[in-house]
């Protein structure tokens, strides 16, 4: 390897490490200003009394909807020529999520599990653009939810002025992302010669990310299901704490505070997240304390899963693909 690979390598570790840096500070600031705010002597004790049985339940339906995103992501890969079981991208997928919430700088949930996939040669783009494909449909399918439950259910709007804001941001965004991807091959076709390699490559291999409509429905129908069960997950966890908001308030404020926990400024969305469920829960009137004890529930039951993931990680040898091959 020459030296300018090298330095190259250097210096995306070194991004990488100031970013995780940087997360790890805004995560600490930001529980930092929500500890100042609540009496987290009564967070602690409202987490005490909490139902144990319903924690287990959530934890459990949240592994079911992991599942689901894993097959999810296998009609996805099949479709584009990845083959492969279902047993090996669950696996993929679980070690994925470990890696997303426990893992050093310079490796991702997503990058991992793309790594994976991409092991066998010959398909490297294909495998970690089915992961973005993933991702994207995942998301799509979550903003639409959310702008849904805007409309279906509207006195949710009245709660606070912001909130009509937020549904049109929320709608702005979700149709942003569908338009762009509609309009991606137009634009391969519309910038770049017919012998141009990327241009091959979305006509070709990644063609059936737009032409597959069996793939496509399927892809969404889960994704569908795979939120209406994190959804009732997380009512689980509101009932675990004492908590009585409707189901359908939940299918206001979880996409939102979903999408906001995607932004990579915190470490694995910790307090982002958090904020997200004190703002909208005392909106709905439930007091400061409570709603904290319902954000720290629900990291629970994401750690709780990402930890089996860690347990898939060491029964699947401890082994973490070639970075170097994978990435030439």
């Amino acid at each position: 390897m020459n030296s300018a690979h090298r330095m190259a390598e250097g210096v995306a570790r070194s991004g990488g490490g100031i970013r995780r840096l940087l997360q790890i500070a805004f995560t600490v600031a930001a529980v930092v200003l929500i500890a100042r705010l609540v009496d987290l002597r009564e967070t602690k004790r409202i987490l005490a009394s909490a139902q144990v049985s319903l924690v287990a339940l959530a934890i459990a339906m949240y592994l079911v909807g992991q599942l689901m995103s894993a097959f999810r992501w296998w009609l996805i890969g099949r479709s584009v020529g990845l083959g492969g079981r279902f047993i090996d991208y669950a696996r993929f997928y679980f070690i994925g999520m470990f890696f997303m919430s426990f893992g050093p700088s310079t490796l991702g949930g997503d990058f991992v599990r793309g790594l994976y996939l991409a092991e066998g040669g010959g398909r490297r783009a294909r495998a970690f653009n089915s992961v973005v494909f993933d991702r994207l449909n995942g998301l799509v399918i979550l903003v639409s939810i959310g702008a849904a439950a805007f409309l279906i259910f509207p006195q949710y709007r009245t709660l606070a002025p912001e909130f009509a804001l937020m549904f049109w941001i929320t709608v702005a965004f979700g149709s942003a992302l569908l338009v762009g991807w509609i309009l991606a091959p137009w634009l391969v076709r519309l910038l770049l010669p017919p012998d141009h390699k990327i241009r091959r490559f979305v006509e070709v291999d990644l063609g059936p990310f737009w032409t597959d409509r069996r793939m496509l429905m399927a892809a969404s129908t889960v994704s569908f299901f795979f939120h209406l069960v994190q959804i009732a997950a997380q009512w689980v966890v509101s009932r675990a704490v004492g908590i009585e908001v409707p189901l359908s308030y939940i299918g206001v404020f979880h996409p939102l505070v979903s999408a906001i926990a995607s932004i990579p400024v915190s470490f694995s969305g910790i307090g982002l997240r958090e904020g997200g469920y004190l703002y909208f829960l005392t909106k709905f009137g439930i007091d400061q304390p409570r709603a904290v004890a319902y954000g720290v529930l629900w990291l629970l039951v994401i750690v709780a899963n990402s930890l089996i993931g860690g347990l898939v990680f060491l029964a699947s040898g401890a082994r973490l693909p070639a970075l170097r091959d994978a990435a030439s």
